[in-house]
Formats: structure tokens, C-alpha cells, sequence
């Protein structure tokens, strides 16, 4: 918590120099909200030694492509739910905003988002990195996803981070096999919660369905379904707002996620890490990025954390920019190809250890740098899907649960892995009354 007011405070004194600062700015502005700390923001902890914030490097290039001055203001928000609610009670036009999957189907279904124009797709332009270089398992599943006018996700949103979510572990206290299902809650080890009624929900899904989904799972191993068949039925369960179901997910999550019932279970958190890293908590579920920070600083604490995504199935997630109607939509896909160029792409990786969704030579070559092996014990980790054929890693056999794992899951894990669909109205309230009482216990 005390990392998280002290950002707060950080924002609120920053925002307040902001503002005394662009009165006296006749700029063009370019409104960017997304998540905090979720680009590379220069400094000392930046890839780039010294360097400035990206935002604040992109009016330099803007200038140096177009010969106009232009002013980016950095807008961090809380969550999803939190950037949806300032979007519609201020009516404030944002140029880009980067929500994650659902929320960019619930914004394209309400008309609320600019399409990007053609000459964004087009790669005989030098400067559209974006097309250029996205990963081509990330373009098939932005080209085949559709919103409710026919559309596809490509035509609202270019990526931006993706991954998975799953548990991290302390592996001195627990073993790899208590993990692997959705009942981690019940193995007698400290474990928390995420603050979130998307994610909390997911996880109830996971823990009522889990043996039909690991029936699924035999099947398509048996071959008695197709690939798709298994994936629309994973998909139809865990994205499944019944009113039976969510009651039935509500008694699990009020059993499991309340330290009254539940005599292991820590509490639920944010944004907060430390204590995770530190060895307070054994196991948490995370998304997969922030799992790689908690790996990485637990490793300095010489603390060994791993991580795995549930045998039944799990999260698909991605991040994407839209442009909110009204955009300046020349600024605002120039931001996002400034940030796809590869070297931009390494420092926002480095600097928020999540995984990108622009793939190219520059970029597998930091990734086989980052994960060469260090022991004799090594792996070939097969990283084809994302950058293409014959593109392998040797590394350490321990990345198949670590680091690399995380950032980049094998594609066998990746069959079983869902993408959340947005709620409707009705499905929305309920959830929200069922996560009042969930936390209320």
C-alpha cells in the first residue's frame, strides 16, 4: 500500500506542475491514458542509462518527422474499470488509451473508438513499424477476433503487451503439481488474491469448471474433438455469466478468498509486490508480467519463484491503443508506431518486464541475449509462433517454469488459454454485487 500512495502522491504533485506548466504551452496535446509506469520512463532505470521518458522522446521524433511541435500528457489510470468510467462521465476525448481485451470489445460495441485508417497497415511505409513487425500470432488473433459490427479487433486496437495469468510460487515451500490446478487455495500455503472482480471471477470459473475442463482437455488430447471445438468450449466456460454460476462462483470465492474461512489466505493486492518477493506470500496469482518482476526481485532476495499457468485452462490476455472518436488520429497512430520500433520495444520491455507484441530480429536477438544458457542443464525453447520458423532459444531447463515462460508460453500451454469476453449490463451488475459480497464475506 505505501507503494502505491506514494505514486498516487508522486501523480498528484507531478499533475499539479503539469498543469501550471502547460498554461503557458501552445502545443498541440496528445492525450494518452494508460496504465501507470506501464512505459519506459527513462532515468537510471531505464535500458537506456540517463535517457528521457518515451512520451517525451516521441515529440522529438514527431517534430523531426513532421516539422510540427506536439505536447503528450501521459494520463495514468487505475484499472480497466476506472479508465471506462472517466471515459464516460467526463466525456473527455483521450487520443489513445490502451485497455485491455474485454474493455476494447465493450468500447467498439458502444461506438466510442475511431477505426485506425488503411495507411496505418500499409509496410511499404518506413515509419509504420506497427504492421511491420507485429508478431504474426498476435495478428492472426486481432485479424480473426470480431467486435459486434463485423469488424475485426485490428480494425479498433494495434497490441501493445500480452501474456497469460497464472500462479507464482515460492518453490522452496511449494511443490509445481499444488499449482497446476485451480484449487491452489486449498494446500495450506500462504496465498493472496488479486483486488479485481474480472480476474477473481476468472479464477471462480477455473475452480467450478475445472474438471470439465480437464475433460476437454483428455478429448482433444484423445483426438475425439477438434482444436477449435476444445477452445470454443473452454472459451463458452469461461466466459460463462449464468445467474446459477455466478452464485455457485460466489460461495467459492467467499470460502476461499476470506481469511475467516480460509486460515492460509493472506488478503487480496494491487499493485503492491513486496510482499510476494520478500517471501511472505508462497503463492499469488498474477498476470505474467508482473509475475517476471516478482521473479526478478525475488531473485536478489535469494528467493527462487516459478511460475505456472493452471493444467484446466487460463487467461489469454492483451493490451491494445485505441483512439477514442474525435482522435487526432495522425499523432496518435505516430505514437504507436514510435513505440513499435524494435529498439523502443527493448526498452519498454526492460523497463516494465511485460512482453510485447511487436516480434522482429532486433527483438529475438535481446530476448536470446536476455536467456542465454548459464548451465550445462539446457533446454531448446521453441519460440517459432511468435517470430517465426526457426527461431529457437538454448536456454536453462529451469526457464520452462521461470522467466521466459512467463514472457513467452509454450504453444501447448497457449491451447488451453481463453481470452475474456466483455460483460453485458445485466452480466456487469451482477458480477459487481457478487464481488461486494465476495469482499464483504
Amino acid at each position: 500500500m505505501k507503494k502505491i500512495i506514494s505514486t498516487v502522491l508522486s501523480l498528484s504533485l507531478l499533475s499539479v506542475s503539469a498543469l501550471s506548466m502547460a498554461a503557458c504551452d501552445t502545443r498541440p496535446v496528445l492525450k494518452v491514458a494508460s496504465w501507470v509506469d506501464y512505459i519506459d520512463m527513462g532515468g537510471d532505470d531505464s535500458y537506456v542509462k540517463g535517457s528521457k521518458s518515451l512520451d517525451k522522446e516521441f515529440e522529438d521524433w514527431y517534430y523531426e518527422q513532421t516539422g510540427k511541435k506536439i505536447r503528450v500528457d501521459y494520463i495514468p489510470m487505475q484499472d480497466n474499470e476506472n479508465m471506462y468510467t472517466k471515459l464516460d462521465i467526463t466525456k473527455n476525448t483521450y487520443d489513445l488509451l490502451c485497455p485491455s481485451e474485454y474493455m476494447i470489445m465493450k468500447m467498439a460495441a458502444e461506438n466510442l473508438l475511431e477505426k485506425y485508417p488503411e495507411s496505418f497497415f500499409d509496410t511499404s511505409i518506413e515509419t509504420n513499424y506497427y504492421a511491420k513487425n507485429v508478431s504474426p500470432y498476435i495478428k492472426n488473433i486481432f485479424d480473426n477476433g470480431k467486435t459486434t459490427d463485423g469488424s475485426s479487433w485490428s480494425d479498433y486496437a494495434a497490441g501493445y503487451m500480452w501474456g497469460t495469468t497464472g500462479f507464482t510460487f515460492n518453490r522452496a515451500k511449494v511443490e509445481p503439481e499444488e499449482v497446476k490446478t485451480w484449487y491452489a487455495y486449498d494446500k495450506g500455503h500462504i496465498i493472496s488474491a488479486k483486488e479485481n472482480v474480472r480476474d477473481s471471477y476468472f479464477e471462480g470459473l477455473g475452480m467450478y469448471y475445472e474438471q470439465e475442463l480437464l475433460a476437454l482437455k483428455g478429448q482433444r488430447e484423445a483426438g475425439t474433438i477438434t482444436l477449435e471445438q476444445y477452445q470454443t468450449a473452454l472459451s463458452q466456460k469461461m466466459n460463462d455469466t449464468d445467474a446459477e454460476t455466478m452464485k455457485a462462483v460466489e460461495a467459492l470465492l467467499k470460502s476461499k478468498m476470506n481469511d475467516k474461512t480460509n486460515k492460509s489466505f493472506w488478503g487480496f493486492e494491487t499493485d503492491e509486490k513486496a510482499p510476494v518477493f520478500s517471501g511472505q506470500i508462497d503463492i499469488s496469482y498474477q498476470w505474467s508480467g508482473d509475475a517476471v518482476y516478482i521473479m526478478n526481485e525475488a531473485d536478489g532476495n535469494d528467493l527462487r519463484y516459478d511460475y505456472c499457468v493452471p493444467e484446466a485452462a487460463s487467461n489469454l490476455w492483451f493490451d491494445g491503443w485505441v483512439m477514442q472518436k474525435g482522435a487526432n488520429v495522425e499523432a496518435a497512430t505516430m505514437f504507436v508506431n514510435f513505440l513499435s520500433k524494435p529498439e523502443n520495444v527493448i526498452r519498454n520491455m526492460y523497463y516494465i518486464n511485460y512482453t510485447s507484441c511487436i516480434a522482429n530480429e532486433t527483438i529475438f536477438e535481446y530476448i536470446e541475449e536476455t536467456y542465454a544458457a548459464q548451465s550445462e542443464d539446457t533446454v531448446e525453447y521453441d519460440l517459432s509462433y511468435f517470430f517465426g520458423d526457426g527461431h529457437k532459444i538454448t536456454a536453462d531447463k529451469e526457464q520452462l517454469t521461470r522467466q521466459l515462460f512467463a514472457q513467452y508460453p509454450d504453444e501447448e500451454t497457449l491451447k488451453r488459454c481463453v481470452i475474456m469476453n466483455y460483460f453485458d449490463s445485466d452480466a456487469n451488475s451482477r458480477a459487481n454485487k457478487m464481488w461486494n459480497n465476495v469482499l464483504a464475506g
